[in-house]
């Protein structure tokens, strides 16, 4: 089954006008713009780097950053309930 693609959503990433169309809805398409604009004005407020090209190298790596330290807690955690859920059963078996 292919997936649907919602209708085009406007948003403004760095003053420049984007259409995007996502599977997710209008409100998350938003939500995802806004939240790499903040990224973009970080860095644009706290280095001296000017060009566009470099601010948006720097959001994506931070972003990126972000992305792979929150997969790490995720693996950690489920690591954590498959441990946790190994010894239940285990413990659950002794019983029976």
């Amino acid at each position: 089954m292919v997936p649907t693609v919602g209708e085009p959503v406007k948003v403004y990433i760095l003053g420049q006008e984007y259409v995007v169309k996502s599977e997710e809805g209008e409100d998350y398409v938003r939500k995802v713009a806004s939240y790499v604009n903040e990224q973009i004005e970080t860095i644009i407020e706290t280095t001296k780097t000017v060009t566009t090209f470099k601010v948006a190298i720097l959001a994506a790596m931070r972003i990126a950053d972000e992305y792979f330290k929150e997969m790490e807690k995720n693996k950690r955690l489920v690591d954590f309930v498959e441990d946790r859920s190994k010894n239940l059963l285990k413990k659950i078996e002794r019983q029976v």
